[in-house]
């Protein structure tokens, strides 16, 4: 295989497969975080296996459940059981198309519970549609004005009656979510005639959505406080030239940490209680080559992901920063010079050399291409795959699903013919929302895949190769591990 090579959009994803394998950074390290630990708990995998195997039979399963052999009172699959089954079907093919426009969509995003999806384009128009019964039909359109250029970025309050946009003007846009009328509260974030890009926005996940926090291009974090309506400025540099990509709260218990992604690669983490000098921040996490593009956090307060344009999703533990010796010998601009939105990423990104001091990272995923836009990547729903997934958009408009637990990519789907700006998993169902720069808003689930081959083996003439009698009989010694820690499970 080569993996030096960048995925051209007209490749099939057999290929695209082949030529990005997943280039993993201590994996065995991995497997003894309490994440890894976490998350095979969450989807019914025995705590003993040593890898989680696809050698699992659901109908076993069910024979179990209706002959009263899965342990329980009530004879029904636990929480754990009916995620390992979810985890079976989880989306693999676009399936319909939800809108088309003739300018690009940068923005599509669920609310909490899954019962509205946002999207937002470059003819500045916000649209609501209704997701609760999977229909997805428009329930408000709302015309933006004096957006200069497009919307950046979009986040719904904790009781979904708002939702927040930034653009490249001065101002933090809050605009009701069910009322019919487009009244927008403004906040000014006074920095005077200076105009500032807002590249992340997000609401404050627990105090009722009254605090606002925005990552600007200028190397400034701005807290707004509605109930007040007064706007502070947190300074993250001496100078003005790294941009703050990405903004997130750490977790939805806690309101006064969030983390922010730099262009430079760096990722700093902030007490919003504390006052900070430029250049100072509680904790530093370095191992990126380039800028961080979006940051999600697994709401657990202790792991988050980063993706990066140095084509790589890192997770990170925030208990384990970077020590500031470390951090004062690593660099303050990326490994390399190159311009994301028209240039091609540099061939040394897709199989590097080089690891900076102080990494910390936990896990490190390449195989999807990052350009032209500052693509998102998350975590999987915690209720319905308990997170096993980690799931972006790509420059060559696929949609990659990485395994957290195998370190695998588990599906390519060719979704879009341009850029996925951003896509969201709804919380309870098998879909994917993807947003693209080709002007669709596509929905991607799940479908079986007829041209797979089955294997009949009365037109078997002659003996099996050693390599497939080593490989099936690794794949029954599996099953025979499964089916004894399902005694014991189910």
């Amino acid at each position: 295989m080569d993996n030096n090579s960048s995925p051209e959009a007209g490749e099939n994803g057999e290929d695209f497969l082949s030529r990005n394998i997943l280039f993993l950074r201590e994996f065995g390290a991995e497997q003894h975080t309490m994440m890894y630990k976490e998350i095979k708990a969450l989807c019914g995998l025995p705590a003993t296996s040593k890898k989680p195997s696809e050698c699992w039979s659901l109908t076993r399963a069910l024979m179990k459940r209706e002959n009263g052999m899965t342990g329980f009172r009530t004879g029904s699959f636990t929480d754990n059981q009916q995620r390992r089954i979810a985890n079976l079907f989880i989306p693999n093919k676009k399936i319909d198309r939800l809108m088309s426009l003739e300018s690009k969509i940068f923005v599509c995003k669920f609310n909490s519970d899954g019962s509205k999806l946002i999207t937002a384009s470059q003819d500045d128009i916000i649209r609501i549609f209704d997701a609760s019964k999977g229909t997805y039909y428009r329930i408000k359109r709302s015309e933006m004005r004096n957006v200069n250029s497009s919307i950046l970025d979009i986040d719904f309050s904790p009781c979904s009656r708002y939702y927040a946009y930034s653009t490249c003007l001065n101002y933090f846009f809050v605009v009701p979510t069910d009322s019919a009328s487009n009244h927008i509260q403004l906040y000014d974030v006074n920095i005077g005639r200076n105009r500032t890009a807002m590249f992340s926005i997000r609401f404050s996940p627990s105090d009722g959505g009254r605090t606002l926090v925005g990552g600007c291009d200028n190397s400034t974090i701005f807290i707004c406080d509605r109930e007040t309506s007064s706007v502070r400025a947190l300074r993250t540099q001496h100078f003005s030239s790294v941009d703050i990509n990405a903004i997130s709260y750490v977790s939805d218990q806690d309101s006064n940490l969030v983390v922010s992604g730099c262009s430079n690669g760096f990722i700093k983490l902030w007490d919003l209680r504390c006052n900070y000098r430029a250049d100072k921040s509680a904790s530093v996490f370095v191992g990126h080559l380039d800028g961080i593009t979006y940051i999600d956090p697994r709401n657990d307060g202790h792991y988050l992901l980063s993706n990066a344009r140095d084509q790589s999703i890192k997770i990170w533990d925030i208990r384990q920063p970077t020590p500031n010796s470390q951090v004062q010998k690593n660099p303050t601009s990326p490994l390399i010079e190159w311009d994301y939105r028209w240039g091609q990423p540099p061939r040394e990104y897709y199989n590097p050399k080089v690891v900076l001091d102080g990494d910390v990272s936990i896990m490190t995923y390449r195989g999807h291409r990052v350009s032209k836009a500052l693509l998102r990547a998350k975590f999987s729903p915690r209720l319905q795959t308990g997170q096993r997934y980690i799931y972006t958009g790509c420059s060559t408009g696929r949609i990659i699903v990485y395994d957290v637990l195998t370190g695998n990519i588990k599906e390519a789907i060719e979704s879009h013919r341009n850029v996925v700006s951003d896509l969201d998993w709804h919380p309870h169902r098998s879909e994917i929302v993807s947003a693209s720069w080709d002007g669709h808003v596509k929905l991607n689930g799940y479908r079986n895949k007829p041209n797979l081959k089955r294997h009949n083996p009365e037109k078997i003439s002659r003996p099996l190769r050693r390599s497939r009698r080593i490989a099936d009989r690794q794949r029954q010694s599996y099953e025979e591990s499964d089916e004894g820690d399902e005694l014991n499970n189910w």
